[in-house]
């Protein structure tokens, strides 16, 4: 879908969404466009998307969650799904409610908080339960804070430098 096709769609800067979620959408759209045309140049190039953004070490991990991510949601979803194509300019600066969506839930994954991640699966899947979605979100969610270091508290040192 371009944003010709669907001129109501959100603009991505009153989203309030940060930095690594718009990576994150850029993955994901960069995922679907590799099963809506049925080649790996999106998967490579979410691949190299994610080394640049993550590193060699991280990035690979981070880009396979996603497209596990993705390859839950086709099988627990209801429904469609309509993302916004990776190299359009005006689409990048659009997002689909339902990119919006499961943007929340990976949100929710890299929160770790179960509960949510529960509830925002079974929304985003159109579902009751939607086990497979909120077990691969949560694993993103790990995959990602281990690779920015969210989860690890800083540390605290009892004196103050001058």
């Amino acid at each position: 879908m371009c944003t010709k096709e669907a001129p109501d769609l959100r603009d991505i800067q009153s989203t309030g969404l940060g930095e690594m979620e718009r990576e994150w959408l850029q993955l994901v759209r960069l995922h679907c466009m590799s099963y809506e045309h049925n080649h790996a140049e999106g998967w490579d190039r979410a691949i190299s998307h994610a080394e640049m953004r993550y590193g060699a070490e991280n990035g690979p991990s981070i880009a396979s969650r996603v497209a596990v991510l993705i390859r839950a949601m086709r099988a627990e979803r209801r429904g469609g799904f309509g993302y916004l194509s990776p190299y359009c300019p005006s689409c990048c600066q659009r997002v689909t409610d339902d990119e919006w969506e499961l943007i929340t839930l990976m949100q929710a994954g890299y929160r770790g908080e179960p509960f949510n991640i529960e509830e925002a699966a079974a929304e985003f899947a159109r579902r009751n339960e939607a086990p497979s979605l909120a077990a691969a979100a949560a694993r993103f969610g790990k995959t990602v804070a281990a690779a920015v270091g969210a989860r690890k508290p800083a540390p605290s040192h009892g004196a103050t430098l001058h």
